[in-house]
């Protein structure tokens, strides 16, 4: 018998992904940019030729701004735009794909559903492998960012107040396989406060675990953060909103400084974290320029329920 936790109530996964495996009335929103072969699943493809009612799709213009598709009308939408960005949501089911979406672009459509409290699912896919990186001198693995645009707020989640006190904050990162992303992010922040890493254990893959203490080896020695480390399913947003509601506990009173550099999964409860715990909490995000080429294949699919958002 495994010791490992069981994945959540609230999460199914598929190796096949089909249209039948949608709700009656669910309508679907995906990204119009085709990167990686797990952007866009046959059955987006099939719901845009047979009812393309139920699909929408979502373009990244630039740093503030989504183009539109639904049905035969396009329209631009900025991101900070919260008015507009409702707007999108005129149904009460939605399935929002997040795989192919920047953070930048996912993030304040969870917002927005979730200050509708529309009944939503989102999906995550994995690739089936990830590229390895092409340098054996690197301390990455895998080579998936080209460069990073910078510190930025996400749209929607501009924190303009900061912590009351700098001596009771922390600085919280979902830990991925680039340690070069939260060492630069807390190098953002003077004086750093206490470090507590959190790891995607159990990993998408078994090995996953090792890979990412062995990337971020540099942050956590120097900020002496082995003992602080925290863990969570990498493939559960659920397991992600826990792990950062038991660290709020333990350290209370606490501003959080949150690094989203770790798995898509683990975003989306950090995100839906910082949207409950919003005058405490603030995203740091470094908006990295995906390099190309950098998955392959079709994975599970991963497709999570908030049954309302009712239990947050």
């Amino acid at each position: 018998m495994s010791g490992l936790p069981a994945p959540s109530l609230h999460t199914k996964r598929f190796k096949d992904f089909t249209i039948s495996d949608l709700k009656p009335e669910e309508v679907v929103v995906v990204a119009g940019d085709l990167e990686e072969n797990r952007d866009r699943l046959n059955a987006w493809e099939e719901i845009q030729r047979d009812a393309p009612e139920r699909i929408v799709s979502i373009k990244r213009l630039d740093e503030e701004t989504i183009e539109i598709h639904h049905k035969d009308q396009k329209c631009h939408v900025s991101l900070r735009d919260e008015a507009s960005i409702n707007g999108i949501f005129s149904s009460q089911d939605f399935l929002i794909d997040v795989t192919g979406l920047p953070h930048s672009v996912w993030a304040p459509l969870l917002k927005s559903v979730y200050s509708q409290k529309i009944n939503t699912r989102l999906m995550y896919v994995e690739p089936e492998s990830y590229t390895p990186h092409p340098s054996p001198a690197s301390s990455a693995i895998f080579d998936l960012s080209v460069t990073f645009g910078g510190l930025a707020p996400l749209p929607g989640f501009a924190q303009l107040s900061g912590p009351d006190d700098e001596d009771r904050c922390l600085f919280i990162a979902m830990l991925g396989f680039e340690g070069n992303r939260p060492e630069h992010l807390a190098a953002q922040l003077d004086p750093v406060p206490k470090v507590i890493p959190v790891v995607g254990a159990p990993g998408f893959q078994l090995e996953y675990p090792a890979f990412t203490v062995g990337c971020n080896r540099m942050f956590l020695d120097e900020y002496k953060a082995h003992s602080e480390v925290r863990y969570a399913r990498a493939s559960c947003p659920f397991e992600a909103f826990e792990a950062l509601t038991k660290i709020r506990r333990d350290y209370p009173g606490h501003y959080i400084y949150l690094a989203l550099v770790g798995t898509k999964p683990h975003a989306i409860g950090a995100v839906l974290f910082a949207m409950k715990h919003g005058e405490t909490t603030e995203l740091l995000f470094d908006h990295p320029i995906k390099k190309r080429g950098r998955t392959s294949g079709v994975g599970i699919v991963h497709v999570y329920d908030f049954e309302d958002f009712h239990a947050y």
